[in-house]
């Protein structure tokens, strides 16, 4: 009786992308791949986030900071290497990452500080456009600058792309 190793984090990407060939257009394979990138990554950064304020004590505003910065690293290594496909670990490929993802958090906090504090609106319509506009933008920004591939290597991974 033989054992078989653990599936490789290849082949359960292969797996996903195998289902999401099954029940959707190839024109909304990326999105939705980006899309169950930025949930995993999501969940890291709330469990983090809950760890620090309930294990390690710390005041919730710190928590949030310091769990966003540690998810960073699962959210580069998803986008990079199941949304886009890129070769991760270029430094400037890495750079670009994380001025994006900061630039999304800043332009999250100044979204809400005008819809609460000069708006007055209640925070779920703040919270509803940080939702709607980070998201789309680091899509757009993500595809077209941090993990932008030469226009040979776009037609050879269009061959394969699903």
């Amino acid at each position: 009786m033989s054992v078989q190793p653990p599936e490789s984090s290849t082949d359960r990407a292969d797996i996903v992308t195998s289902l999401l060939r099954a029940v959707l257009p190839p024109s909304l394979h990326r999105v939705a791949r980006f899309g169950l990138s930025g949930l995993v990554a999501t969940l890291v950064y709330f469990l983090l986030t809950n760890v620090l304020v309930l294990a390690a004590e710390l005041p919730p505003t710190p928590a949030s900071v310091c769990a966003y910065l540690l998810s960073l690293s699962v959210s580069y290594l998803l986008q990079s290497r199941f949304t886009f496909r890129a070769n991760a670990g270029s430094l400037d490929q890495m750079t670009r990452f994380v001025i994006t993802s900061l630039a999304g958090l800043l332009i999250a906090w100044c979204v809400m500080a005008i819809t609460t504090d000069v708006l007055t609106w209640s925070y779920f319509i703040g919270a509803a456009v940080v939702c709607v506009l980070i998201p789309v933008a680091n899509f757009y920004l993500f595809r077209g600058w941090v993990f932008a591939t030469h226009k040979t290597d776009d037609i050879l991974s269009s061959a394969r792309e699903p």
